[in-house]
């Protein structure tokens, strides 16, 4: 079982939906119909689900998604493959077959429901948690405006966005206040304030 685990995550790291769904169908003809529940692990599991989603399986994988409990570190993934479904599901119920438009995906999304067995219950926009967003602009308002690369991987260690996204936000945020930015910290007492700020915050739990 542990080669199996170690050829579905692969394959599903490289979103290889095509094989997957092969693999899967040799695992069916071998051990049965109900083998993932009888043996299957959770990354055999996420596999199974992007392979259904890859075969337009959609009822299967509603189904399997919203009863069966998963590990959070999968909720990303799977949350995607839930959207990704509806979407496509959508399109291929259109006469015309043409893909659904920015404005179209989002007001989807607000009409679909995530099933708690993949999801917190936290919004998230634009791959942002509201805990997230919080944490970055207290980091912002109390430590400093420009982290360095350590507290840039500190705060990707906390928050669980990736270094780039941190990057990003700070760059964004730093442009909508440029023209406040006297406002904060005094050039005299910025380093030492920063320093202080910053050790208090780092303790603080992420919520």
């Amino acid at each position: 079982m542990n080669q199996m685990e170690v050829i579905c995550t692969s394959l599903f790291q490289t979103r290889d939906g095509e094989r997957l769904v092969r693999f899967f169908d040799q695992v069916e003809s071998v051990y049965g119909v109900n083998s993932l529940e009888r043996f299957g692990s959770e990354p055999m599991v996420v596999a199974y689900a992007y392979a259904l989603f890859h075969s337009n399986n959609f009822t299967k994988l509603y189904n399997l998604l919203s009863t069966r409990n998963f590990d959070k570190k999968y909720f990303d993934d799977l949350t995607k493959i839930w959207y990704e479904a509806k979407y496509k599901e959508a399109q291929l119920n259109r006469k015309s077959g043409e893909e659904l438009t920015a404005v179209e995906r989002h007001r989807l999304r607000k009409r679909t429901e995530l099933p708690s067995t993949i999801w917190d219950g936290e919004k998230t926009v634009y791959s942002f948690k509201d805990s997230s967003r919080r944490y970055l602009r207290k980091f912002f308002k109390e430590v400093t405006r420009k982290p360095n690369q350590e507290q840039r991987k500190e705060l990707s260690r906390v928050t669980g966005l990736k270094l780039i996204q941190i990057s990003n936000w700070f760059k964004n945020r730093r442009q909508r206040h440029k023209c406040d930015l006297s406002e904060h910290l005094s050039p005299s007492s910025s380093s030492s304030n920063q320093s202080s700020l910053y050790s208090n915050l780092v303790g603080v739990p992420f919520h």
